[in-house]
Formats: structure tokens, sequence, C-alpha cells
């Protein structure tokens, strides 16, 4: 009883502006990882649902995408690729949460995929690593993507 009433006196004194404080690096890195399971699980729909209705998005080979209909077009023919689905994920590792200030983040990411298969050699990729940087903002209270840059390095170039 009494650690319920020192709790309730706590609870009393604490500003309500404290209890509530959003914690703006998580609200970030749970929408990027909500986009990363996109991915994974080859979820248009999903990617698609974490950017802002103005974003650009550029693949790790320069194609640049700032629609959500050609984005979710561009993503169910890859995922649809047997080629893209032969590789195997690795976790995502978030290397950094930078707040900019209260409605901009940039979330720096790495993750290794191996043996995925090049469709322009149609060779095995035996490591693959994929660093990206992605920008979100705050928009209505939510973390959206703004901007989204990819780049692959093949066998540790």
């Amino acid at each position: 009883m009494r650690t319920i009433l020192c709790a309730a006196v706590v609870l009393a004194l604490t500003p309500a502006a404290a209890l509530a404080a959003p914690d703006p690096a998580a609200e970030a890195r749970a929408t990027f990882m909500r986009y990363d399971e996109g991915w994974r699980t080859y979820s248009a729909q999903e990617v698609v649902d974490a950017f802002a209705d103005d974003f650009d998005w550029v693949n790790s080979v320069g194609v640049r995408i700032v629609d959500k209909a050609q984005l979710a077009r561009f993503l169910n023919r890859l995922f649809a690729k047997p080629s893209f689905r032969a590789g195997k994920p690795g976790p995502t590792e978030v290397e950094s949460i930078r707040i900019l200030g209260p409605n901009v983040a940039v979330v720096l990411s790495r993750q290794r995929t191996d043996d995925q298969i090049d469709t322009a050699t149609n060779k095995t990729i035996r490591v693959l690593y994929t660093d990206e940087i992605t920008v979100l903002k705050r928009i209505h209270g939510r973390w959206l993507i703004v901007s989204d840059l990819s780049s692959d390095e093949a066998n540790g170039v």
C-alpha cells in the first residue's frame, strides 16, 4: 500500500509534460524500422507508407523516384524478381540517429546481405553492404521519410 501511495505522490508532483515527453530519436527509429521491415517482407505498401507525400528516393544505381505510385510500381516489380529475393539480409544496423531540430532526424544505417544476385551480370555477390542515409520529418505529429539515399559496397570495395 505504501508503494502505491508513493507512486501516486510522485505522479502527482511530476509535470505532465515530463510524463508525456516523446523521445524523437526513438520515434524516428520506429518509423525507419517499419520501413526496413517492408523491405524484408517484400511489402511495397509498407515501404511506401513510411514516406511523406513530398519525398525523394534514390537507390544504389541512381534510380530516383519522387511519386508514391511510381515507387510502389517499382518496388512491386523489384520484389517479384527471383534475383532480388535470392539475397539473405542480415540485421539492419542503425549506426546513428541525429536529431537536427524538433521535427527533423537523420538515420544512418548499414545492412549486410549475403548471396545477392547482381541483375546486370547475373553473378552472385557473396557479401553486399548497403549504407543508407534516411532523412525524416515530423509531419502532423508523425515521423515520415522525406529523403532516402542508398549506396552499395560490394565485396569490401
